[in-house]
């Protein structure tokens, strides 16, 4: 694994969810990148899910969201990465 490739993934997905400015759709769209490169860079879901919302701050967090929209980007988080890597 090549953190590095990773590390820039997480920066690219901040900046895009960041850019977003509260789009839901644009959410999703990043959020599925995120999981696709992720994914592509042999990462494993648990890896992919910790960097996104269970260490503090997660990248929600990092790119400006609280409340109502971090929940939102979860829900969109586990519904996407259910369809791509099942239960």
């Amino acid at each position: 694994m090549d953190w590095a490739k990773f590390d820039r993934l997480v920066a690219d997905t901040i900046a895009q969810l960041r850019a977003a400015d509260r789009d839901r759709d644009k959410f999703e769209a990043a959020i599925q990148r995120y999981l696709d490169r992720g994914y592509k860079y042999v990462l494993s879901p648990m890896i992919l899910w910790d960097y996104f919302a269970i260490s503090s701050p997660g990248i929600p967090e990092q790119a400006g969201y609280c409340g109502y929209e971090c929940e939102q980007m979860v829900a969109i988080f586990e519904r996407l990465s259910k369809d791509k890597f099942g239960d």
